[in-house]
């Protein structure tokens, strides 16, 4: 995509095909951008110097003009084709989006919103419906713009040496239970005041900020390493598996046993 210029995507199709023993053909080339969304079963994929498996909730990004090849044993899934077109409402970012491959997002439950509606738009008069259809993908594809574009947590700098110390230790105690009161008291401060000092500097609060990164750290573990939910829990400062699976699928929108399947695929 071009460097400085504004673009939304206008959709051209949507198809959506349910428990499909196979693919109509093992391959395609398109003239504009396609995205499958995996609503269940699976499908293994390759083009150019990208493969790999794509399951449930996965979203899977193909450019124009470049060989698709796909291979299913069984798959429910959307399709989208749509182009990138300019645009002067677009957000800031969009010139730099999309990339291509296989994406997921962490707002699961927004995701599945998005796709329930795409199924009852089917039934809507046409006209009604492929526009209903336009704005549900510019949604779906902002959302994933905006999740692709966040700033890892551990990013954040203050040149105000409080504030900075108060990340400094948020991050050396976060993933392992955090108490607030004690960072509050090693700066000198209240919870009431580090909160207000911290939200206004980054516009989160230390709290959030620190479950943040207690569950990047929770997904590391999960996706690097061979540890039980309950290892991972008393690792993370959780009381159990319990409290570490309802935790992790408030922030997540999925819980730490699904996450961990569909990303060692």
């Amino acid at each position: 995509m071009n460097e400085g210029r504004l673009r939304e995507p206008d959709l051209q199709y949507h198809v959506y095909v349910k428990d499909t023993p196979q693919f109509q053909k093992t391959h395609d080339t398109y003239d504009h951008w396609a995205m499958f969304i995996v609503e269940d079963g699976g499908f293994d994929y390759r083009m150019g110097s990208q493969s790999g498996k794509a399951v449930k909730d996965d979203i899977v990004l193909c450019p124009p003009d470049l060989t698709f090849y796909r291979r299913t044993d069984g798959l429910s899934f959307h399709l989208m084709g749509f182009q990138w077109l300019s645009c002067q409402e677009a957000p800031p970012d969009a010139a730099n989006f999309p990339e291509i491959g296989k994406f997921r997002l962490l707002n699961n439950k927004r995701l599945q919103s998005t796709l329930s509606q795409f199924r009852e738009a089917q039934y809507l008069q046409a006209g009604v419906g492929h526009a209903y259809k336009k704005h549900l993908l510019k949604d779906l594809l902002y959302l994933l713009q905006i999740e692709q574009t966040k700033q890892p947590a551990k990013s954040l700098f203050s040149e105000n040496p409080t504030l900075q110390k108060a990340l400094h230790l948020l991050q050396q105690q976060a993933e392992f239970g955090l108490s607030l009161k004690s960072v509050s008291a090693e700066l000198g401060l209240t919870q009431v005041q580090l909160t207000r000092l911290f939200a206004r500097e980054f516009h989160i609060t230390p709290g959030a900020y620190a479950a943040n990164l207690r569950m990047d750290k929770v997904k590391q573990l999960l996706v690097h390493s061979t540890l039980t939910l309950a290892q991972i829990s008393e690792h993370c400062g959780f009381t159990d598996e319990h409290h570490l699976s309802k935790s992790f699928k408030k922030l997540c929108g999925v819980n730490p046993s699904s996450y961990r399947k569909t990303h060692n695929v």
